[in-house]
């Protein structure tokens, strides 16, 4: 069984479209970097059990980004573990408990601990809502605009699909009334309130279009896409540390399980998490972490492990957190890893060869332990993946 299938319509060496799924473009692409995605990822999938291949397989051809994040994540813990020096059983049973924990971690026929892999990603909405908006954007990368790319600021979005073939014949025309020495100079002299604007609107989804001027080399060649820059309207509110909180809550149904728990949490966002996400996610901001008293913090202990009341969630020994992985980052991305301080079941701080946070009992505090980086573990160099 191989996790690819072969393509039917190979799509040569063109970028990723927006409304493109991750597994048709990995799958149908020619580019070098893709080929050596293509066969790292075949040898991973070799190294799982033939029992659990297939429903592994199901799930990352998905078109459903978040189906298919969720099967390249747990791929990769797999071959994680693997290369830790430990042997990996899928679903293992526990006494008591219908529901059954992804691993049962092992080596030399010892159970080590549990681990259990989470995605956190968009709601079926806010997917619903990224397709409609990926769909515009794909659109509007056909635009012909000899002198400019689009610079596009969104806020909201769209209830409906738009008229995406309208929009880029009105933009088409905007751009070309407008001269390009003019905007290039109001660039350089940095007058960016006299850049020109257009302004879009469609239930619920606001756009604002700029022109950026192309080089001089690059003008009148069509662009293989338009769109040059996309970012926020205004600044957002970033929920992280809520989102890691919510997971490793949801993930602690497994009761007292007599091993130590692992929940490995990959927050899925077009933002990094960082280690004060991880930090607050779990530890709220709580400073003292004593175990036998309430903590006595000076600001709310709000986090998954602990209350006003006192340490809480305790199955749970320990956290591995990712931001979203993408096989280009696999070395580069190092997981933040914490312990919980007042685990019922405590991991060894030697169990894992990753930088962690652990529990200093005399200090009431989490020291960081560094170890090896994913390069060394994953035995891959910085450049694997080849440039295009």
């Amino acid at each position: 069984m191989h996790l690819f299938e072969n393509s039917a319509l190979p799509c040569g060496d063109r970028t990723k479209r927006h409304i493109e799924s991750s597994y048709a473009y990995w799958r149908d692409s020619e580019r070098g970097s893709m080929i050596a995605i293509r066969q790292l990822l075949e040898s991973w999938f070799a190294e799982i059990p033939t029992a659990q291949q297939l429903d592994l397989q199901q799930r990352f051809r998905s078109p459903i980004e978040r189906q298919h994040k969720s099967a390249l994540f747990e791929l990769f813990l797999h071959h994680f573990i693997l290369r830790c020096g430990f042997q990996v059983e899928f679903h293992p049973d526990i006494e008591g408990v219908n529901t059954h924990p992804d691993f049962l971690v092992n080596r030399n026929g010892q159970a080590l601990f549990y681990l259990e892999a989470i995605a956190v990603s968009d709601s079926t909405q806010q997917e619903a809502e990224n397709k409609r908006i990926a769909q515009v954007y794909d659109t509007l990368n056909t635009l012909n605009s000899p002198d400019f790319y689009l610079g596009v600021r969104v806020d909201g979005a769209p209830d409906t699909p738009p008229a995406g073939a309208k929009l880029r014949r009105d933009l088409e025309r905007w751009l070309s009334g407008l001269d390009w020495e003019t905007v290039q100079c109001t660039y350089s002299d940095e007058r960016y309130d006299r850049i020109p604007s257009y302004k879009w609107c469609h239930e619920g989804w606001e756009v604002l279009f700029e022109p950026i001027p192309k080089s001089e080399a690059a003008r009148g060649t069509q662009a293989v896409q338009s769109i040059g820059l996309t970012m926020p309207m205004h600044a957002m509110q970033l929920n992280l540390d809520r989102e890691i909180k919510e997971a490793v809550i949801t993930k602690d149904r497994y009761g007292n399980v007599k091993l130590p728990f692992v929940v490995a949490v990959q927050v899925i966002h077009d933002f990094a998490i960082k280690k004060i996400d991880v930090m607050d996610g779990l530890l709220g901001a709580v400073l003292d972490l004593s175990c036998n008293r309430r903590p006595q913090a000076p600001r709310d202990p709000s986090g998954a492990w602990f209350s006003p009341q006192g340490p809480k969630h305790t199955n749970i020994s320990a956290v591995l957190a990712w931001p979203t992985l993408e096989p280009w980052k696999f070395t580069a991305v190092e997981p933040i890893m914490v312990h919980h301080p007042c685990a019922a079941h405590p991991l060894p701080g030697d169990a894992l060869p990753i930088t962690q946070y652990i529990v200093d009992q005399e200090r009431r505090a989490l020291v960081e332990q560094t170890a090896s980086s994913m390069e060394n573990i994953l035995g891959l160099s910085p450049n694997w993946v080849p440039e295009d």
